[in-house]
């Protein structure tokens, strides 16, 4: 009988961890989309309340709000159709880390993003935009 019962709390124990940690791998692929469509609202639900920003005419720390309007200028100007992942680190309980290809209709750009743990969620502090060459 005790085998029984720490065979079903390691099945249980092993489900959750497994539930938790599909929630938190889905936020990058849900970042993703929202470069690939050039979403700024949608992906400013992802950002924590300081990002550092570093786009091809900038490079400083922005709040949330400023940092949505920058991305918001920079999807009006490149016309975006996709964005594919190209890699990603997401093995750590507290850091994530992602690079984007976005392809718009002229050019490619690499976007690198890290993400930190608050309360739980996973939010970008971090966000490196550079043209492919």
């Amino acid at each position: 009988m005790k085998s029984v019962f720490i065979f079903i709390t390691v099945c249980f124990f092993g489900q959750l961890n497994q539930v938790m940690n599909t929630g938190r791998a889905d936020v990058i692929d849900n970042i993703a989309r929202c470069f690939a469509t050039g979403n700024s609202k949608e992906l400013a639900v992802y950002l924590s309340s300081m990002v550092s920003l570093s786009t091809l005419e900038d490079n400083n720390t922005y709040s949330k709000n400023q940092t949505e309007m920058l991305l918001r200028n920079f999807f009006d100007k490149y016309n975006f159709r996709g964005a594919k992942i190209i890699h990603r680190l997401d093995t750590n309980a507290s850091n994530r880390y992602v690079v984007l290809e976005l392809m718009g209709t002229k050019q490619k750009f690499r976007v690198s993003l890290s993400l930190k743990d608050f309360n739980s969620e996973f939010l970008i502090t971090d966000i490196r935009i550079e043209p492919v060459e």
